[in-house]
């Protein structure tokens, strides 16, 4: 793929990949920071874009993939940060405290940053970014069929969260 062909297909997804990414980690900075880093990414592997796939689900796999690297680092930093700290001093607020007295679109934000990771990408791609399911099994490298397993415990898992929330 050429520098010209590179540019002109980034410039139709990066907006919408800006918006899942933000919606995904929840901080505009680290997904301005992973935006970037994924664009890098593909622009460094552009030559071997083969067209197996569209322009838009082999960027949006760089970024989740990318996004996964980021969280592994961070998970392997805290929890040799855990280690060196005396746990009992370290507390965070659950779920319900994190939704208590915020509207709905809130309650829905912080039950998605709830969901694991292998089902809140999924859903995301779906509802928010509008994805077709083989589009999904693409950027995320599984079958078309878990694409739709996962996005249906999402919603199952959501679901459960919010009635928690609203018991």
């Amino acid at each position: 793929m050429d520098d010209e062909r590179f540019h002109s297909e980034y410039e139709q997804v990066s907006d919408k990949l800006y918006t899942f990414l933000l919606r995904t980690v929840g901080d505009r900075d680290q997904a301005a920071d992973l935006l970037q880093d994924a664009a890098y990414r593909a622009y460094r592997s552009r030559r071997q874009f083969r067209g197996d796939s569209t322009f838009k689900t082999w960027i949006y796999r760089i970024a989740v993939n990318t996004m996964k690297n980021q969280w592994a680092r961070a998970q392997r930093e805290r929890k040799w940060l855990d280690e060196a700290r005396d746990m009992d001093a370290v507390t965070s607020p659950s779920p319900e405290q994190l939704v208590t007295g915020r509207e709905d679109a809130m309650e829905l934000s912080h039950a998605m940053m709830v969901l694991e990771e292998g089902y809140r990408i999924p859903f995301m791609l779906k509802h928010v970014d509008g994805l077709s399911y083989k589009e999904i099994s693409q950027v995320l490298g599984i079958a078309e069929n878990a694409a739709r397993v996962r996005v249906y415990r999402a919603r199952h898992t959501l679901r459960s969260i919010l009635r928690e929330d609203v018991s």
